[in-house]
C-alpha cells in the first residue's frame, strides 16, 4: 500500500510541476509578484545559454562557424529560450571601440581565420559596428 501511495504521490507531483511550468510562449513578458509571467499571467520558466561575447573581439563566439540563424535555430532546438550575451566591457573603457566595425576589429587582432569565417557564414555584419554587431546576434532570436 505504501508503494502504492509513494506511486501516487510521484504521479500528481509530476502532473501538477508540468503544469505549473508549462512553458509559455505569449509575450511580452512580465512579473507578478516573484514570477515571470506571459501575457495571459501564465508563469514562465526561463532556460537561459551563455553566449559569449565579451572578450577582446567584442564580437560573439563561433559567427566565424556558422551562421546566425543556424545558431540561433540550434539553441532553440536544444530547448533553451532564453540567450545572455556576456557583454564586452571593452565598449565603455575604451572608447576606441565605438567606432569599430567587425572586419576592423578582426583585421586589428589579426584573426584572419575569423575574418574569413564571418565573411562566409554572416557576412552582412562585416560593415556593422560592433555594437551594432552585437544587436544583430540578439535580433535573431526574435525572429
Amino acid at each position: 500500500m505504501r508503494i502504492l501511495m509513494a506511486w501516487l504521490v510521484a504521479l500528481v507531483t509530476a502532473l501538477f510541476c508540468q503544469h505549473e511550468f508549462e512553458q509559455a510562449v505569449g509575450l511580452p513578458l512580465s512579473t507578478a509578484s516573484r514570477w515571470i509571467v506571459d501575457e495571459r499571467g501564465r508563469r514562465v520558466k526561463l532556460a537561459c545559454v551563455n553566449w559569449a561575447s565579451h572578450l577582446e573581439p567584442v564580437l560573439a563566439e563561433g559567427l566565424g562557424n556558422r551562421p546566425m540563424g543556424a545558431i540561433a535555430g540550434e539553441v532553440a532546438a536544444m530547448g533553451f529560450n532564453c540567450v545572455r550575451l556576456t557583454w564586452p566591457t571593452f565598449l565603455v573603457t575604451h572608447s576606441s571601440f565605438s567606432c569599430l566595425t567587425v572586419t576592423q576589429s578582426l583585421q586589428r587582432l589579426n584573426l584572419t581565420e575569423s575574418l574569413t569565417g564571418v565573411r562566409v557564414h554572416n557576412p552582412s555584419i562585416l560593415d556593422l559596428t560592433l555594437i551594432d554587431a552585437l544587436k544583430a546576434s540578439l535580433l535573431i532570436f526574435s525572429s
